[in-house]
């Protein structure tokens, strides 16, 4: 289009309460939600008015409309799609029915413009045909964006020399195999492979999604083979139908360049790996208000249940807390390993950093807020909000690491008394790696692996699984609730048990060092006395909380014989199981199914932890809280077998070797008793005589 008849086209019609559902419920829509007072959005107006003025022939083409909507003068349309800030970016799509495909008059909400990605007219244009490419229900047929890559680029890419994220699909094709099955739209690869089409489908309608954020190309192994050997891909060069790899690369400037991707290739897992590699890549530095933004970094929560949209998100994010008068480069180099970390972790991870002291604040609230939160049980004591023990549990230097969770008001803190300690690959790694799990998670078979760990799990651990159905929301919220006030309840008094733990050891030690000083002790017993650690184990007695949903997983407990008792698992029942997943409880401290009410089922896991702690409620030695071995396979009457079951090999062993001793001595002992019975006359044994 030419600038004199660019200059003629006038914007739409802003958008009003009454027109948003019926404009919106025909095309897919590309929106900006604005207020004539705020700067950004002025500055936004003319890349906004030049984006539609050059791309409204292929808007036409491509069936999308560009609208927008003033939130002053419709606010009431502003607060019922929840636009608090200005501007704001989203695509709406048309709803359609299930059955006829029809539309039905309504739509939705699916995406927001991506904050981290400049607003220029080009990234606008890519953000709208990327929509078009997975929200559009029409005949369009977007071309591959994927470009072929040559060997002199794949090796610029090899060596991190990108301006941008790039990924790549290596297959098993030639490149002329490509091109013929990208013309024809049929599969010109070899005859036995009968996924490649497939997944050069998969790819190519990828490629246009991920438009916004990361290049996508193909490289041909079966006309490169030697340097997809080198690579690692040997089966690529080797044959004809084997399954293609995915790899990112990134800028050298991150610290790590190659991330294959791994997992099964669907759209959706590929579009994820994308995604979140290119929000974390940048390490992007956020203030607290922008992180509550993000994810639902929450100061308090509500004493009632709060909304769930399912699946459920649960973002976790980790947070590198720095000084910058006083951050050193070294500090940073773990942030690499926090994206590798991030990028393979099964929950939905993300990393950011922030020099903002606004989150000690917020962490503080928290800590304040929880207190409140907690006190649901009228037979207890309220507790209150200990301020020595908050810094017990977040004292550090920085730099530091806050993982944050949704809906969440305990945030680990990486303790760092030393500058090596942020330093530490595997110190860190492993802090992150206990702290990854959401506050409660959806219990699959693919993270049964995470949660539970046979060979290097304790027993003293423990994970919480509650049985859910999500087609009953209001209910699946409620449990959630109640889960959410035990799991908080809980993590303030596992940190008060070990806290006055701390306090009672320091004070046995200081009395030891006194006694000895009053003895006159060597100086040296004084000395090893004074440097004797108090241990700090806030991090022992961890309890994990996860769901079942009865709805897709309705055989998983069993499966993984959590029902020795051929109980059936209803809505609202629970279980606690050992993390070594070797024994489980569902019962209650009366005897009773286990279920979510938070008085009973925080009584139960206070017991778990110490049975002292619920001494003040209930008589101890009628507590009868009996754990089940996990897949026995003994019923009731025959429970006492489970010891030797637990045991394997050598419990069966040493009770077939007690049998067997057993019996041989009754054995002996009979013939013995024959024998001394056979040698007896009428008036007994008499003396024998040469």
């Amino acid at each position: 289009m030419d600038e004199s008849t660019s200059e003629e086209v006038e914007l739409p019609e802003e958008l009003n309460m009454d027109a948003f559902d019926k404009v919106t419920a025909e095309h897919l829509s590309f929106v900006e939600f604005f207020s004539p007072y705020c700067s950004h959005c002025k500055q936004l107006a003319p890349k906004w008015e030049q984006t539609y003025k050059e791309f409204r022939q292929e808007l036409t083409e491509l069936e999308v409309q560009m609208r927008q909507v003033n939130c002053v003068e419709s606010a009431d349309l502003c607060e019922r799609e929840e636009v608090f800030a200005y501007p704001n970016l989203r695509i709406y799509a048309p709803i359609h029915d299930r059955q006829t495909g029809l539309k039905t008059g309504k739509s939705k909400f699916v995406t927001s413009y991506p904050r981290s990605l400049v607003r220029t007219p080009e990234n606008f244009k890519k953000f709208v045909k990327n929509a078009v490419a997975e929200y559009s229900s029409g005949a369009i047929d977007l071309p591959s964006a994927s470009k072929e890559l040559d060997l002199d680029n794949v090796l610029k890419y090899i060596a991190g020399d990108v301006q941008q994220p790039e990924f790549v699909m290596f297959h098993p094709g030639t490149e002329k195999q490509w091109k013929v099955s990208d013309t024809t739209g049929k599969s010109a690869f070899a005859k036995g492979c009968y996924d490649c089409m497939d997944n050069k489908q998969i790819w190519d309608k990828l490629s246009n999604q991920v438009l916004t954020t990361v290049g996508t190309s193909h490289f041909s192994c079966g006309s490169n083979k030697e340097l997809c050997a080198k690579l690692g891909f040997e089966k690529l060069a080797d044959s004809k139908t084997a399954s293609p790899e995915f790899v990112m690369f990134l800028p050298k400037a991150t610290g790590t360049i190659r991330f294959d991707f791994k997992g099964f290739i669907t759209l959706e897992a590929l579009k994820k790996f994308a995604s979140d590699l290119y929000e974390n890549h940048k390490f992007e530095i956020v203030s607290a208000k922008t992180l509550s933004e993000i994810m639902e970094f929450r100061k308090s929560l509500p004493n009632e249940p709060l909304y769930s949209y399912y699946p459920l998100q649960n973002k976790v994010s980790i947070v590198f807390y720095y000084d910058p008068k006083t951050v050193a480069a070294e500090d940073k180099d773990i942030l690499p390993y926090l994206l590798d970390f991030a990028t393979y972790s099964p929950f939905n991870m993300y990393i950011y950093t922030t020099k903002s002291d606004k989150f000690e604040r917020a962490i503080g609230s928290q800590a304040q807020n929880m207190v409140n939160f907690i006190n649901f049980d009228e037979k207890e004591d309220k507790k209150t909000f200990n301020k020595a023990m908050h810094l017990a549990t977040t004292l550090t230097t920085k730099p530091t690491l806050f993982i944050i969770k949704d809906n969440t008001l305990f945030t680990p803190i990486f303790q760092s008394y030393a500058p090596e300690d942020i330093r530490n690959k595997d110190k860190v790694l492993d802090f992150v790696a206990r702290n990854q799990f959401p506050l409660y998670q959806e219990l699959t078979p693919e993270l049964m692996p995470l949660y539970f760990d046979k060979k290097n799990g304790n027993n003293q651990d423990k994970v919480v699984v509650t049985f859910v159905d999500s087609s009953n929301p209001q209910k699946t919220d409620e449990i959630f609730y109640q889960i959410s006030l035990v799991a908080h309840q809980y993590q303030y008094v596992k940190n008060e048990y070990y806290f006055n733990d701390i306090l009672e050891k320091r004070g046995q030690k200081e009395e030891r060092v006194n006694e000895l000083k009053k003895q006159n002790a060597d100086s040296v017993q004084i000395i090893k006395a004074m440097r004797k650690e108090v241990p700090h184990l806030f991090d022992t007695n961890q309890v994990l909380f996860t769901f079942i949903d009865l709805t897709t997983n309705p055989n998983l407990a069993g499966y993984h014989g959590w029902n020795v008792n051929s109980r059936e698992y209803a809505v609202g029942d629970t279980i606690v199981v050992t993390k070594d997943n070797t024994h489980y409880w569902d019962q209650d401290l009366t005897g009773e199914p286990l279920k979510t009410t938070p008085e009973d089922f925080s009584l139960v896991l206070k017991y778990l932890l110490d049975p002292q702690l619920v001494s003040h409620r209930v008589d101890l030695n009628l507590v009868n809280l009996k754990n089940y071995l996990v897949g026995s396979p003994y019923g009731a009457s025959l429970r006492f077998m489970d010891v030797v079951h637990e045991r394997g090999f050598a419990g069966y062993l040493i009770v077939i070797l007690a049998v067997f001793g057993t019996v041989s001595a009754y054995l002996r002992f009979k013939k013995r008793s024959r024998r001394t019975t056979s040698s007896m006359g009428i008036i007994g044994n008499t003396e024998k005589h040469d």
